[in-house]
């Protein structure tokens, strides 16, 4: 079956009321909201420049064009409150619906030995590789971005060392996979995102490790009851500078005596203030990491 692509351009006010009426009309709804990583002075998350692209997809069956009618008037109603652009179609031919994406994604070497494979390619294992096998779904974490990257390079040394691991923000759970490919037995992974813990578990059992690695839905804060009276060797935290600030605490109190904190996700501009945070809470830099714009820490008692 072929399908048909609709979307609109709309007002960032406008998302919510606009994916509503698409999604009662198309099968499921998907939003590009053009993104900027915040800085610690900046509370922008989207560059206001952009406008939102909200989209659902029909399937071109002969009802597409009553469909487009009635959103058409829905968007109307809507457009007399907030801006909204004209519907756009396009027709999605199904072998494109499934694998176009695919194209964007190759066999990404990190550091000494880690190798994140994408799911549906072949990889030859060469000799000492720690090979993920990585759906990214819709979650975050494929192993290209610096953020990432610096997490897979400060781990090689350290993973095989820690006898249990927390991943805090876990998104694809490329991280955790990592983990316990480099030695480490069990891993305990948390993201706030429903999306992103459902994305972890598909990757992890493809990665035969659902026995090793635990993944829990919710904010770090909130979900924090779950491991009382454990505490972590190694704790993964790529998230951005604000939430690691925000968490410094709790993680300080998750950490064991001689354990240690990889601090990822963070701009450069914001790394001193990032340092400062643990510091507070009794932590020390042990090590900074550079990767274009972005840096990480590796924090300790």
């Amino acid at each position: 079956m072929d399908w048909v692509e609709i979307s609109v351009e709309v007002d960032e006010e406008a998302v919510e009321a606009v994916a509503e009426q698409l999604r009662s009309f198309g099968q499921g709804v998907a939003i590009d909201v053009p993104f900027v990583q915040p800085s610690l002075y900046d509370d922008a998350l989207t560059d206001r420049s952009r406008r939102a692209i909200v989209k659902t997809y029909l399937p071109d069956d002969g009802g597409v064009e009553d469909a487009r009618r009635q959103i058409e008037q829905a968007l109307w109603h809507l457009g007399r409150l907030r801006p909204v652009g004209e519907l756009a179609l396009r027709p999605v031919a199904e072998e494109d619906w499934a694998n176009a994406w695919k194209e964007f994604y190759s066999v990404v070497h990190v550091g000494q030995r880690t190798v994140i494979v994408p799911a549906w390619l072949r990889y030859r294992r060469r000799p000492n590789d720690i090979v993920i096998r990585l759906d990214p779904g819709l979650a975050f974490g494929t192993g290209t971005h610096p953020t990432t990257r610096l997490c897979l390079q400060a781990m090689e040394s350290r993973a095989s060392a820690a006898k249990l691991v927390l991943d805090v923000g876990t998104g694809s759970g490329i991280l955790a996979i990592a983990a316990c490919r480099l030695g480490a037995p069990k891993v305990h992974a948390v993201d706030i995102d429903p999306m992103a813990a459902k994305a972890a578990k598909a990757n992890i059992k493809l990665n035969h490790l659902s026995r090793q690695i635990r993944v829990y839905e919710g904010d770090a804060d909130a979900s924090a009851g779950s491991w009382a009276g454990q505490t972590y060797d190694l704790i993964l935290s790529n998230v951005t500078a604000r939430v690691n600030i925000r968490l410094a605490g709790l993680l300080a109190g998750l950490l064991a005596p001689d354990g240690e904190i990889i601090a990822s996700g963070i701009l450069r501009e914001d790394l001193k203030t990032v340092v400062d945070a643990f510091g507070a809470v009794g932590l020390q830099t042990r090590e900074r990491l550079y990767d274009e714009d972005w840096g990480a820490l590796v924090v300790g008692r």
